[in-house]
């Protein structure tokens, strides 16, 4: 039963007992032994008391005024003298009794009906804030976990009829809500996982292909270059296959992981020295030796995009060159291919985007939003622009410690 019902239930309940005040009141109740004794003593010859009227019989319109007395309900008894009636005393005091009598009763009814209204007001303020508030808060609470809202913590006193019950619910919610975080993290770690491993294995299938070319150019062996063919066919497969795992798992990640931490630019030049085997690329200048702030993995990827990139809308020499600032170092990459156009530049870092010239050219349209997002993460910066005498130019901002 709702509380509501139960409430408008006690106030018909009390509505009910007030019933009996506004029932005409119509018996008069008299100490006739009283009454018995005045008649006594008027018959004897003593003054009537005040408030009764005394009626003989020899008294001038006898019969008229006793019958007026009989219509109003007074109280008439006999005046006895000698064993023979000789007249009436009339009390005619019957509506101030009834009204008297009235007025206590109600007095009495109202203050048991108001003291009983308070005890059951009361009861049912205990009934409210003991068991049907508890009750409600857990519907509510219930309501918000069965549509996943695990940070909605459940307040209940132990002193609380249902604390120790509600308790154990708001422990089962934080229960749930380290499992769904515990899951979100693994499958976040997952999707990391995946993104990174789908990503790192396309440097050494460019390094395949770029080796494919290669031997396609020098070979006269007419069963090697088939065999080099079939290699660099599954090797496109695989660069597929990855560019897909790659996607499905960075439209799912909201974050992949950056440590960037004080780091030797030494290792830089490592990563250009590694990419020689992939495309020509000349180095200009040298690289100042100094501790600079970054992730060496996500500088890696950044730079290994970039150099990709040149490589597969390009195809010309590739130039790397240090610069040296005060604020840190710029690796600028260069290539002499025809460029982005100018109306795409400024979306050439959006996810899953790929410029005009993209077409029959595999790629995934993410290697440039990651490398702007780990340059960012790092601190650092890259911008992308057109250079006057021709070319794409990329300069990759790393900060000093």
């Amino acid at each position: 039963m709702k509380f509501k019902t139960i409430v408008v239930c006690w106030v018909l309940l009390m509505a009910l007992c007030l019933i009996p005040v506004f029932i005409p009141y119509s018996r008069v109740q008299r100490d006739m032994v009283y009454y018995s004794s005045v008649a006594d003593s008027v018959a004897s010859g003593e003054t009537p008391p005040d408030g009764c009227t005394v009626l003989y019989m020899t008294d001038p319109d006898y019969s008229a005024k006793l019958n007026s007395f009989y219509k109003s309900n007074a109280l008439i008894m006999d005046i006895i003298q000698d064993d023979v009636i000789t007249g009436k005393i009339i009390w005619d005091d019957t509506a101030e009794i009834i009204l008297s009598a009235r007025a206590e009763t109600t007095q009495r009814a109202l203050i048991i009906w108001g003291v009983a209204a308070l005890c059951g007001s009361i009861i049912l303020v205990i009934i409210y804030v003991s068991y049907i508030r508890p009750f409600r808060k857990l519907q509510k609470f219930t309501g918000e976990i069965a549509k996943g809202n695990l940070d909605l913590p459940l307040s209940m006193g132990r002193s609380n009829y249902f604390g120790t019950f509600t308790e154990s619910f708001d422990i089962m919610r934080e229960e749930l809500k380290k499992a769904r975080e515990g899951q979100v993290r693994a499958e976040r770690a997952k999707q990391e996982m995946m993104a990174e491993l789908s990503h790192d294995i396309r440097t050494p299938l460019a390094t395949i292909n770029a080796t494919c070319e290669v031997l396609e150019v020098k070979s006269k062996d007419p069963d090697v270059i088939s065999k080099v063919g079939v290699i660099k066919a599954k090797a496109g497969t695989i660069d597929s296959l990855i560019t897909n795992m790659m996607n499905a798992s960075l439209a799912e990640v909201e974050e992949l992981k950056v440590d960037p931490r004080e780091e030797s630019s030494l290792l830089i030049r490592t990563m250009i020295d590694n990419l020689h085997d992939i495309g020509d690329i000349k180095v200009i200048g040298d690289l100042p030796e100094c501790l600079l702030y970054y992730d060496p993995l996500r500088l890696e990827q950044v730079i290994d995009n970039v150099v990709g990139n040149s490589i597969k809308y390009a195809g010309t020499e590739i130039t790397v060159e240090y610069i040296r600032q005060d604020s840190g170092v710029v690796i600028r990459i260069s290539d002499k291919g025809p460029g982005v156009p100018e109306d795409e530049l400024t979306l050439v870092t959006q996810k899953f985007y790929r410029g005009s010239d993209s077409e029959g050219v595999p790629g995934s349209g993410l290697g440039l939003y990651l490398a702007d997002y780990f340059m960012k993460k790092m601190e650092g910066e890259i911008n992308f622009y057109n250079a006057t005498e021709g070319g794409f130019t990329v300069e990759i901002f790393v900060r000093k410690i």
